[in-house]
């Protein structure tokens, strides 16, 4: 699916979302979820030529493929926590929010660990 389709469905969703509002929040915080997961899903093939473009970018300078997997993990933590994020600011939980983008930066923390360890490393070397 191309950006325009995209931004084209998008428009024509939120207006239905806008129009069923005032009868239904439920169905409207449901439309917005199943939209949301269709423009994720069609942007599939879009991902998979990013990775294979990324990993081939690094096999070919030579870097260890550990950075790619902390560099995919640290995206997939970013993009999934700011869609839970907005999704419940949405529904009006701001305090479910703010934790939700609490725990995604702990998690970011955690996943990026090997490279300050490669960083710490890396000075020891020097150093020593």
């Amino acid at each position: 699916m191309n950006i325009l389709t995209v931004c084209g469905f998008c428009i024509v969703s939120v207006i239905a979302c806008k129009s069923i509002e005032s009868d239904s929040r439920q169905l409207k915080l449901l439309l917005t979820l199943i939209v949301c997961v269709m423009i994720l899903l069609s942007s599939a093939d879009l991902i998979s030529r990013l990775v294979s473009t990324v990993k081939t970018l690094f096999d070919s300078s030579g870097i260890d493929n550990t950075y790619i997997k902390v560099l995919f993990k640290s995206l997939g933590v970013v993009y999934l926590t700011q869609f839970t994020t907005d999704y419940c600011r949405d529904c009006g939980e701001n305090a479910v929010a703010s934790q939700v983008m609490l725990a995604g930066k702990i998690a970011l923390l955690i996943i990026s660990l090997p490279l300050f360890n490669a960083f710490v490393d890396m000075v020891k070397g020097l150093l020593l």
